[in-house]
């Protein structure tokens, strides 16, 4: 026989669900690269060295110089170079248009902090 009123529910232990393997990832780190100018004023026609290093890109992968246009655009300049041991790099950029230049060096999405040049 049933009685009017308030039940009461009774559960067992609560448990987590199963796990998969399969569909936990691991947090990937985010790659980054570093740019700092071995001048911040040169020449036209000059060189500027652009240096720095990177984490989480691997050894051997290309690397390139962009700069921002007179139009708001980033464009790649004909300068390049690859990740070295240790994660370092190096490249010399040629800089031939007169006036505050910003320059980053990119991998794929990976940008670095631009760095300010003026051509005098």
């Amino acid at each position: 026989m049933l009685a009017g009123g308030a039940g009461v529910a009774i559960a067992g232990p609560a448990t987590a669900p199963a796990v998969h393997a399969a569909t936990v990832a691991a947090a990937t780190p985010s790659a980054s690269i570093t740019a700092h100018a071995n001048h911040t004023s040169v020449k036209t026609g000059s060189s500027v060295a652009i240096t720095g290093k990177v984490t989480h890109i691997k050894t051997g992968s290309k690397l390139t110089v962009r700069h921002l246009n007179s139009s708001g655009k980033w464009t790649a300049l004909h300068a390049s170079t690859t990740v070295k041991k240790g994660g370092v790099y190096g490249v010399h950029v040629k800089l031939s248009s007169k006036g505050a230049q910003q320059l980053r060096v990119a991998h794929h999405n990976t940008l670095s902090p631009i760095v300010h040049v003026t051509v005098t």
